[in-house]
C-alpha cells in the first residue's frame, strides 16, 4: 500500500510539473497530436523551465510557420515531425520572442538601434534574415538566445550543426554562431536584461 501511495504521488507530481505549459491542438489531426506529444516529451526529458515565458502553446497544421504571438504556435512541417531537436530549437526560439518582450529593458527602437551599432551591415530577406531590417536586427538577439540554450543542452558544436542546417535566417545564424561576435552578443544580453546564465550576470 505504501509503495502504491508513493507511485501515485510521484505520478501526480510529475504530471503537475509538466502541466505548467498548456499545449492544445487546433484541429486534433494526427500531425498536430504528434507535435504535441513530442513537445510534452521534450519537457519531460529536459528541464526547460528557465526558458518558458508563455505557458499557452498551440499546434496548428494550418499555420505556415511557427510564430510567437499572440499565442505561441507550432506548425507541423516535416522538419518538426521528423526531428525533435529541430522542434525543440524552434520552440525555444518562439519562447525567446516572449522573453525579449517581457523582460527586455530598452524600447523596441532603442533595442534595434543598439544592435545595429554592433552589426551595421544587415542582410535581410529570405534566406538571410527576416523580411525587413528591423525584424532581422531583433532576430539577432532571439537567435542568439536560441543558440545559447541549445549549447547548454547539447554543447556548442551540436548547437551550431542544428542551426546551420536551417534554410532560413542563414545570415543571422552565421553571425550569432561566429565566435568573434560572442563578446558583443553577451554584452548586449546583459545590457538588455535578457541574460539567463548565472555565470554571465
Amino acid at each position: 500500500m505504501r509503495i502504491k501511495l508513493l507511485l501515485f504521488f510521484f505520478s501526480f507530481f510529475a504530471f503537475s510539473t509538466n502541466a505548467e505549459v498548456e499545449i492544445i491542438t487546433v484541429n486534433q489531426s494526427p500531425e498536430e497530436l504528434k507535435i504535441k506529444a513530442d513537445l510534452k516529451y521534450l519537457h519531460e526529458k529536459y528541464d526547460l523551465s528557465s526558458w518558458v515565458y508563455t505557458e499557452k502553446v498551440q499546434v496548428d497544421e494550418n499555420s505556415k510557420t511557427p510564430h510567437s504571438h499572440p499565442v505561441l504556435t507550432m506548425s507541423t512541417q516535416d522538419e518538426y515531425l521528423n526531428s525533435k531537436t529541430k522542434l525543440l530549437s524552434t520552440y525555444l526560439h518562439e519562447q525567446f520572442h516572449w522573453h525579449v518582450i517581457i523582460n527586455g529593458k530598452p524600447s523596441k527602437d532603442e533595442f534595434r538601434k543598439r544592435i545595429k551599432a554592433d552589426f551595421p551591415k544587415v542582410k535581410y530577406g529570405y534566406p538571410y534574415g527576416s523580411s525587413d531590417e528591423d525584424s532581422t536586427l531583433s532576430h539577432i538577439i532571439v537567435c542568439y538566445l536560441e543558440y545559447v540554450a541549445l549549447s547548454e543542452l547539447f554543447g556548442q558544436q551540436k548547437a551550431r550543426e542544428v542551426l546551420s542546417t536551417n534554410d532560413y535566417y542563414k545570415w543571422v545564424y552565421q553571425t550569432i554562431t561566429d565566435p568573434k561576435n560572442t563578446d558583443k552578443l553577451d554584452n548586449m544580453l546583459n545590457e538588455f536584461g535578457l541574460e539567463f546564465r548565472v555565470t554571465n550576470n
